[in-house]
Parts: C-alpha cells; structure tokens; sequence
C-alpha cells in the first residue's frame, strides 16, 4: 500500500483488504477464544453479534483511513502512529466482541489489565505495520504477519482471562448464536477472507509491470 509505482485504484483496494481482514479477524478469534475459554460449563451461554457487527463497519473504515494516511506518507512516524492506532482499535475489537457472550449472568472485566494487554496490543501493531510496509522481501512481511498473529491471539486470551461473571446479577441470555453456530460462522467467515486474500494475492503476484514514460524515443525507468 506504501508503493509510489502503483495506481491509487490498487492501493486503495489493497488498503481495503487489509482492514477488513485485521479488524474482521480481530473480532472472530476473540470470539472464537471466548467460545472455547469463556465458561464453556454453562450450556446456556450465548453470542449477540449484532453490535459487534455494527462496530466492525465503523472500524474498517477507521482503519482504512489510517492506513491511507500511512500510505500516503510512507515515513516511520505515520506507519508506526497508524499502526498503533489501529492496534488500540483491534484491542477494543476484541474487548467489545468478548462481551458478546452471554452466561445467564452478569459479566465484567478487570479494566486496568485490559487497558495494559490493549495498549501492549497497539505497539506491537505498530511496529507490526512499520515492518511490513517497509519490507521489500516476503520473509520481512511474513514476520510482521506472524508476529501480529501471535501477539494478537496472546492478548485475546488475556482478555478473555481477565473476564468474570456475577452469578448473583441474572442476565437475559436466550438471544444470539450458541457455541456451535459461532464455531460455523467464525469458520465460514475465516474461510471467505483466506479465499478473498488468496485470491488478490494470486492476482497482484500477476500483476504487470508499470508503463514507463518515453522520453526522446526512449525508456525513462
């Protein structure tokens, strides 16, 4: 997305691509952590998506525009100061989609440690980004994606640790998905992003040199 000698029109698809892939995946793997490691015992539980659904439009488009922004001004401070602005997003992603999960009882989060595993979460994005959007080969990329991968999922765990319940604050919890109609939806959606990407990957590896301009008959690189 840094690259001067592609068309706006591609870049802004790549920018497109890449938000909705980090902020989409942020909410389903928090969802799926909380599926797995948010009071399974209670068959009862159940995970209202419709806000998080709301929320991960508005924070594509926040990312989009972060991400623009970077691109547009491929220098450290922009990529890093983007990057951890969306890493702060993705932590808020996550908190939010962990509170989608209903037990029958009143939920609630440590707020200190949360802030402290979001705010490791937006460094680590940062640097993440600084990396990948100056790579110039595959392995630099491959590391900032692994790294972001790990470090993401560390903290959704996290998160999901510091969650509790009330058992003595009833909640409505008959409305939602239960585990296992989370479990094919957050498949499904991982499979349409791995396709989509794989796809536009398979599509910009084709992709045709730049023209180049003549000048006096000849090719100016």
């Amino acid at each position: 997305m840094t690259d001067q000698r592609r068309t706006a029109r591609n870049r802004l698809l790549l920018i497109l691509a890449g938000s909705w892939a980090l902020v989409e995946t942020a909410r389903d793997d928090m969802l799926f952590v909380a599926a797995t490691a948010i009071h399974m015992s209670d068959y009862q539980v159940h995970f209202l998506l419709a806000p998080s659904m709301v929320l991960t439009v508005f924070a594509v488009l926040f990312t989009m525009t972060v991400f623009w922004l970077a691109a547009t001004r491929p220098r450290p401070l922009w990529t890093i100061g983007g990057g951890t602005a969306v890493g702060l997003l993705l932590g808020a992603m996550s908190l939010q989609a962990a509170f989608a999960g209903r037990t029958g009882s009143a939920m609630s989060i440590d707020v200190a440690d949360s802030l402290v595993i979001a705010a490791g979460l937006g460094a680590v994005t940062g640097f993440a980004v600084w990396l990948g959007t100056g790579a110039t080969r595959r392995s630099a990329v491959v590391t900032a994606v692994t790294l972001l991968t790990i470090c993401l999922t560390i903290a959704q765990y996290r998160i999901a640790a510091e969650m509790t319940t009330g058992p003595s604050i009833p909640v409505d919890s008959d409305a939602g998905f239960d585990p296992i109609q989370l479990g094919v939806f957050t498949s499904v959606a991982f499979g349409v992003r791995a396709i989509t990407l794989t796809v536009m990957s398979m599509i910009d590896e084709n992709r045709p040199e730049p023209l180049v301009e003549q000048v006096g008959g000849r090719d100016s690189r």
